[in-house]
């Protein structure tokens, strides 16, 4: 299922690109504000408004292009050059004696032939190389569209996570203003003195000041959702809650063979593996033109001259080229190519390590969460039953206002 919903993603972004969404006026609506006759919009339909509009997209999509086109000039090589040209002309010469000719009106038609017969692996290297580079183009636009899935997959994620965040705030705002009122009451009757008051004020304040921070972190992960989207950042994009169980659950595989499937399959690695023997393509290429090489040229003509008739031509042309010193050049062009191979393939190591970190990463953080999850849900449990029991001691005064304080604090970190 999840594998023919990726190919459906895929599929998706070669259709033309969606009309933007209505944007609201950044001045007049709050970024954290949802439009009423907006529909909320799933996973699913982000990441496809993602691959049809984002930019990166069609950058990649034009590399692709590009790299194609490219084959097709390499492959252009191997077919012989073939020119056809028209020529009329009028002219009045001077002879021997210094006296003008007469004058004469010529025309005609010619076409000529050139063609490559054989090299050093010239013309092969150059084929070579720009299959690898299309492969690798297309590989770095498999790669791109996971980016971008998995951009918005984050930025999805980190707006319903925030969500959550600026809810919990909104509920210790309101806990925090019952406190308030808990107190004035109290101090009113003689129960609490003033230095209680001041106590449920600051925790007020501090808890208005963390609503208000994650109201800004909301902010700011709508637009990146919305960045992702291919949108600017103060688009609003409600989005619809996640309704399938998202326990984390570990992979069956171990992490040593995630490391290798990695190592296989990611189409960055591929993509620099592919750049690595282009480079090495490229060697031969440069090695090449400084070989000999065999060409063959033809060409073949009719001219008609006014008053005197017509005649025709033709000639036939077979050389071999052999360079002999290009100034140290070649030599230097040589090394050069040498040179880039080496550090495809130096670079090609180093993003198979960081690839290798990745995984590592974030097989860690699977399992961290996996084992945590539990816990975090017990705490919350057992922290709001504290507070509820706080609240009933304080009411009934066998508790203070600090008691009720650590225990709204520890309610809203769970």
């Amino acid at each position: 299922m999840k594998i023919a919903l990726l190919v459906g993603l895929i599929i998706s972004a070669a259709i033309l690109l969606a009309p933007p969404l209505a944007r609201a006026d950044a001045s007049s609506v709050r970024t954290d504000t949802i439009l009423p006759d907006t529909p909320a919009l799933t996973l699913v339909e982000l990441t496809d408004l993602a691959l049809r509009r984002n930019p990166q997209t069609r950058l990649a999509w034009a590399a692709l292009r590009s790299s194609e086109a490219g084959v097709e000039l390499a492959r252009a090589g191997y077919w012989p050059q073939i020119d056809a040209t028209l020529t009329a002309q009028r002219n009045r010469s001077l002879n021997f004696s210094g006296l003008p000719s007469e004058t004469q009106t010529r025309y005609g038609a010619s076409i000529s032939l050139s063609y490559l017969l054989w090299d050093f692996g010239s013309r092969g290297g150059l084929l070579d190389q720009a299959k690898f580079e299309l492969a690798s183009a297309q590989l770095s636009q498999a790669q791109i569209l996971q980016d971008v899935i998995l951009q918005v997959e984050q930025a999805y994620y980190l707006v319903l996570g925030l969500q959550a965040v600026v809810a919990a705030n909104r509920q210790s705002l309101n806990d925090a203003g019952t406190n308030l009122s808990a107190a004035q009451d109290r101090k009113t009757s003689g129960l609490a003195t003033v230095g209680d008051i001041y106590n449920v004020e600051a925790a007020l304040a501090g808890v208005k000041l963390a609503l208000q921070q994650s109201e800004g972190q909301l902010a700011i992960a709508r637009g990146q959702l919305a960045a992702a989207v291919g949108d600017s950042p103060d688009t609003l994009l409600p989005v619809a809650a996640w309704e399938e169980d998202i326990t984390p659950l570990m992979p069956p595989q171990s992490v040593a063979e995630l490391l290798a499937a990695a190592r296989d399959a990611r189409p960055e690695l591929l993509a620099a593996k592919a750049r690595e023997r282009a480079a090495a393509a490229n060697i031969d290429v440069t090695r090449g033109r400084g070989l000999p090489s065999l060409n063959f040229a033809a060409n073949t003509g009719r001219t008609h001259v006014v008053d005197v008739g017509e005649s025709s031509q033709f000639s036939a042309l077979l050389s071999l080229n052999v360079p002999l010193f290009a100034g140290f050049g070649d030599r230097a062009a040589l090394k050069q190519a040498e040179a880039q191979r080496d550090t495809a393939l130096a670079t090609h190591d180093d993003l198979r390590s960081q690839v290798e970190l990745q995984v590592w990463q974030a097989y860690q953080n699977l399992r961290t969460a996996s084992v945590t999850l539990d816990t975090s849900a017990a705490q919350l449990k057992s922290a709001q039953q504290a507070m509820d029991v706080s609240n009933a001691r304080y009411r009934s005064g066998l508790n203070t206002i600090l008691d009720v304080l650590s225990t709204q604090t520890a309610l809203a970190n769970a």
